[in-house]
């Protein structure tokens, strides 16, 4: 019998990989029977990550919400792997602890995607910019990672899916973080009702901080499980990570666009243009000095810096970027 639900389990997994993976890349999964590390500070963990896709790649580490497992918002992994992002989901040990614990989970899945980075026989082997990782969660969850962007300032984004926390955290200083924070609601969400939650915990970020608020008309607590229950949120979680965590603005103008399904859309970002590295609205020689040191001293990818649009920093982007300040085009 056990093994029959084990095949019932895998079937489930794989038939998720296939109709949620919307992006040009295929998607492969890494589960701790393959080896991959159970941390101290979470029970189990799955990874999902994109077949053939260059290195270094971006990673988001996800947590479910109060008295729910993996399963119940797993679809983002296939979506965010096709699309080139590894995706690793932890549940917590106890399934009703509370917004602190999921952190601690979030915190501890990424000592587990470096250890993956570094680990004889995984497909991730030496694919992974340990620079580039995001945290996420949903209800609690979405609430824990809240949290563990205070607990971590190297975080490089947050996808908050109608995040709930006890009112002990629920203050300006509490929330008083860096990492861009990308909030997702449901208009009519009788858990976490927005007025409590979502919508305090966007006014309570700082100013300094980049923060975007979608609110999905008709939405419930559980629309923002699924990327596929709204086209607009999916596209919007993907391209926050893009813009924040791979530093890739090709689609930041799309990122700002009012989709026509929200029913409240707020945001503090500003587009910057490809090229400006040091954000003085010129594209000039600092500009140029500024890849060089990109390509010496750096191995993330940064799009702010791909000035050829080739996926790559190199020497052919300082070319292109001095031809372009020497002639215009």
């Amino acid at each position: 019998m056990k093994y029959i639900i084990k095949i019932i389990a895998l079937c489930v997994i794989l038939s998720q990989t296939f109709l949620f993976a919307d992006g040009p890349y295929s998607v492969g999964i890494v589960t701790e029977a393959d080896g991959l590390r159970n941390g101290p500070d979470y029970q189990g963990g799955i990874v999902y990550f994109p077949i053939d896709a260059e290195g270094p790649l971006s990673t988001i580490v996800m947590v479910p919400g109060w008295m729910r497992d993996i399963s119940s918002i797993e679809t983002w992994g296939p979506f965010l792997a096709s699309y080139g992002i590894v995706t690793i989901f932890v549940n917590v040990n106890w399934i009703w602890e509370y917004s602190m614990p999921r952190a601690y989970a979030l915190l501890d899945g990424i000592v587990t995607i470096q250890e993956e980075n570094v680990r004889d026989g995984s497909p991730l082997f030496g694919h992974l910019d340990l620079e580039q990782i995001a945290v996420g969660g949903w209800s609690m969850g979405g609430g824990g990672a809240l949290l563990a962007a205070g607990l971590d300032s190297s975080l490089k984004a947050v996808l908050a899916l109608a995040p709930y926390l006890e009112s002990d955290y629920v203050s300006p200083e509490v929330l008083n973080q860096d990492a861009p924070v990308i909030f997702l609601s449901g208009e009519y969400d009788d858990e976490a009702p927005n007025a409590q939650h979502t919508n305090v915990f966007f006014v309570f970020t700082p100013e300094t901080t980049p923060k975007l608020l979608f609110e999905i008309a008709g939405g419930s607590h559980s629309t923002v499980t699924n990327p596929n229950n709204n086209v607009d949120m999916g596209l919007k979680a993907l391209y926050w990570i893009e813009n924040f965590v791979r530093n890739d603005p090709t689609n930041c103008s799309l990122l700002l666009e009012v989709p026509p399904s929200a029913s409240l859309f707020a945001t503090n970002v500003v587009c910057q243009t490809v090229g400006d590295l040091n954000s003085d609205e010129e594209i000039d020689i600092f500009d140029v000095l500024y890849i060089v040191d990109l390509i010496i001293n750096s191995s993330s990818y940064n799009g702010q810096a791909d000035f050829n649009h080739d996926d790559s920093i190199d020497m052919l982007d300082v070319v292109t970027m001095l031809n372009f300040i020497l002639n215009g085009s």
